[in-house]
């Protein structure tokens, strides 16, 4: 018998840089989530087969301009390097395990990070990779009309939810992570015509994956920075739990630990209902099973990418989380 997820809803937004076209991306990070799920609860991934409008794509790719999705043939290739992940989170129960040549990869990347940050005053997020390398970002932070376009598919898609009785989640990653606080932020204090009947509603689960929020330089583009540091109008007000991920080498979440900037901060406001610990966790250092696969000449090389979000959804936690938000065991 079929769970009831009449009342769910996960809304998943993407990073940023070129995405397959909308269907393909939101069947990619759909069946992630769903075989990571899958391994430890059957009968509810399955109750999420019956009901695909469950989990919900808030896609913004497309509205960028001169965005040219990912052609057949790298959908295809990446296709593979999923399924890879797939099978990879079956081989496993609590956690991926993190290799001794990896934490020395990731130690030396972060540390290289601090020292950017260190000798330039502060990381150069907005000089080198927004101008650089993301001009998404570079976008969101000068172009207030493409800005708007963003965040409008999660806005209206959690307008959706809340007027349909749900009570949502949102899995983010990278980029979409400070879009989603954004929006979160905007119906948590906005007055305006769309806003203000959604200011007392709540989001079960905020999911940030692979993350920069915790850099002081993305912060700075948010909504937030308008109002006073540490205020309760410079934080979000409608998160009932908050879970990070990131994953050892992801340079992207460099600034692992949301506890201080975030948590601590947000409980002394009494902005997250009175709760056991794990209502606000970090988990740092953790495995992304995520290879990509070169050849040069006749030979084949895999390299790891960190900071894919393929390998942030088959996080085993990731899915136990979800799992217990779907079978209503988050109190």
């Amino acid at each position: 018998m079929p769970i009831d997820l009449s009342n769910k809803k996960i809304i998943m937004v993407h990073g940023l840089a070129s995405k397959p076209p909308r269907n393909r991306t939101h069947q990619l990070w759909r069946r992630t989530l769903t075989e990571n799920i899958r391994v430890s609860h059957s009968r509810l991934a399955r109750s999420l087969d019956a009901n695909p409008e469950v989990i919900e794509s808030a896609y913004w790719a497309d509205v960028v301009p001169h965005h040219i999705p990912d052609d057949a043939r790298y959908t295809k290739k990446l296709q593979v390097q999923v399924d890879k992940v797939i099978s990879e989170r079956r081989k496993v129960k609590d956690k991926f395990h993190v290799g001794t040549g990896e934490k020395v990869s990731g130690f030396f990347k972060d540390r290289g990070i601090d020292l950017v940050k260190l000798l330039a005053g502060a990381l150069t997020v907005k000089d080198n990779v927004m101008s650089n390398f993301f001009r998404e970002t570079e976008l969101y932070d000068t172009d207030q009309y493409i800005a708007d376009k963003m965040r409008a598919p999660l806005e209206n898609a959690l307008r959706r939810a809340w007027d349909e009785g749900r009570e949502p989640v949102i899995v983010s990653h990278s980029m979409g992570t400070f879009i989603a606080y954004d929006v979160l932020w905007r119906f948590s204090h906005r007055k305006t015509a769309g806003f203000k009947i959604y200011n007392k509603k709540q989001v079960k689960m905020f999911i940030t994956m692979g993350s920069p929020l915790g850099d002081s330089t993305v912060r700075d583009l948010l909504f937030s920075k308008h109002h006073k540091s540490y205020t309760p109008r410079w934080f979000p007000t409608n998160i009932d739990f908050w879970h990070n991920y990131a994953c050892l080498g992801d340079v992207v979440s460099h600034q692992k630990n949301f506890d201080e900037i975030f948590y601590q901060p947000m409980r002394k406001l009494k902005l997250f209902p009175k709760s056991p610990k794990f209502r606000t966790i970090d988990y740092v250092d953790l495995h992304n099973p995520f290879e990509v696969v070169t050849h040069s000449g006749n030979r084949k090389r895999e390299k790891r990418n960190p900071h894919k979000s393929y390998g942030y959804l088959a996080q085993p936690r990731l899915g136990s989380w979800i799992a217990d938000y779907l079978l209503d065991r988050l109190r």
